[in-house]
């Protein structure tokens, strides 16, 4: 291989790691997205199971008063 061949290789490895590293990039970013959502949606579920355990404590009781 001749110095052009060299170069020419080196930055066509060049660009790709770029491309990689910026789909990667991307890809982190729409899973702290998703991470996020599913972290409220969980917060939101234990609030909904805990808001119908309470109601039933309350209709439990009253049926005792």
């Amino acid at each position: 291989m001749n110095n052009a061949e060299v170069n020419e290789y080196r930055e066509n490895l060049q660009s790709r790691v770029i491309r990689i590293e910026t789909l990667v990039s991307r890809i982190e970013m729409h899973l702290n997205k998703l991470n996020n959502r599913t972290g409220k949606l969980e917060a939101w579920r234990n609030w909904m199971v805990g808001a119908m355990a309470g109601i039933a404590l309350v209709v439990g009781f009253a049926k005792y008063l």
